[in-house]
């Protein structure tokens, strides 16, 4: 298959479910656990190490034109370490974080197998140096560390084995040539892992729903939600297709801003679901203040990180982030969650409505 037209295969495609389980239990865990820092630290924790996990894998199969046996069959074994995550996450809310960490290095460790017999299958590409491999294998070494050291001390190791996982593809190794991934096939792998996000965010607000009773007001938050993630869509989606080609400049931002947009999609669904359940609460506001900023920014650092932006696109973004920061504090001080919730999804309409029809938001040369 030429590198060029490289796509999502059926086993990649199989494999993203098992992270929809992930994705879910840990939109339910944030809803229940998102009080005290620890709860929001162990979020950005299991948040980061799910993202790292999922994305370490999709590097894999980027980085190879085929599929064997075996390739499919070790993706599979992965996915049964995803679905181990899934049910050992919520124990490390309530701080026992065992299971979860355990089966996290584990993964990790089929990951490095799996580079390691890449490199076997095409030594033509293999690195001098196995700086990757030896960096991950650390890492994995770090999570099972930070299994056995006692809370709290467990969250220093458990960082460390993060840090360790984010930075290890930025090192080059000596003698090494750096190699080119095809941003085509990234690129629609990203945007697939935030179709699933946002998929499982919509169930979410959907099934919490059917727990109370039907108003008018309830179908009004049904349709801000809905609202707000077609014009996530446009934002996001349109735009990817306007730039398919166009190679990344700063490709490590890039990537991780999509971590830190899939994450703000989860706290988003979130505070929709507090929005039919309590409204009136503070939290509530909060949750959809952090969520919708949280996508604000992570998909400014994505344009930002792919072609830049122009003076014109300062100041929009500036105009509106007054502006949506004028309606949080009128919102705040009036207790008017749901209003300020329509104003910001109609902001973001703003933005999508500029980006298609003035050209506003493109980037100009």
């Amino acid at each position: 298959m030429p590198v060029e037209l490289k796509r999502a295969s059926w086993i990649e495609l199989f494999y993203d479910l098992a992270y929809v389980a992930l994705i879910a239990q840990l939109t339910y865990l944030v809803a229940d656990y998102h009080t005290t820092p620890y709860d929001w630290l162990n979020s950005g924790i299991v948040a980061y190490a799910i993202f790292v996990a999922w994305w370490t894998t999709s590097v894999n199969r980027n980085m190879q034109d085929s599929e064997t046996v075996s390739d499919k069959l070790l993706i599979q074994v992965k996915m049964v370490g995803a679905f181990l995550m899934s049910v050992t996450m919520p124990a490390v809310f309530v701080g026992e974080y065992v299971g979860f960490f355990m089966t996290l290095a584990s993964v990790r460790f089929l990951q490095v197998i799996m580079l390691l017999r890449m490199y076997r299958l095409h030594p033509e590409t293999a690195p001098v140096t196995y700086n990757i491999v030896q960096g991950l294998t650390v890492a994995g070494v770090l999570w099972v560390l930070s299994a056995l050291i006692p809370n709290p001390y467990h969250y220093v190791v458990a960082l460390l084995a993060l840090t360790l996982d984010v930075l290890t593809p930025l090192s080059t190794g000596k003698d090494n040539v750096v190699r080119l991934l095809n941003v085509a096939h990234l690129k629609e792998r990203l945007g697939l892992f935030l179709m699933l996000v946002m998929g499982e965010s919509m169930i979410v607000v959907a099934l919490s729903n059917t727990a109370v009773d039907l108003t008018f007001f309830e179908p009004l938050v049904m349709v801000s939600g809905l609202l707000f993630m077609i014009t996530l869509w446009w934002l996001y989606f349109d735009h990817q297709d306007r730039t398919v080609a166009v190679r990344p400049r700063n490709f490590f931002v890039f990537l991780h801003a999509h971590a830190f947009l899939y994450m703000s999609v989860v706290i988003l669904s979130v505070g929709y679901k507090f929005l039919l359940l309590t409204p009136g609460a503070t939290e509530t506001l909060w949750l959809i203040v952090i969520g919708m900023s949280g996508c604000a920014l992570a998909l400014t650092a994505t344009r930002i990180a792919l072609h830049g932006i122009s003076r014109v696109v300062c100041v929009w973004m500036m105009v509106l982030g007054f502006l949506g920061s004028i309606v949080v504090a009128l919102g705040y001080l009036y207790n008017m969650t749901m209003e300020t919730t329509i104003l910001l999804t109609m902001l973001f309409g703003a933005a999508a409505f500029f980006d298609q029809s003035t050209g506003i938001l493109k980037k100009t040369n």
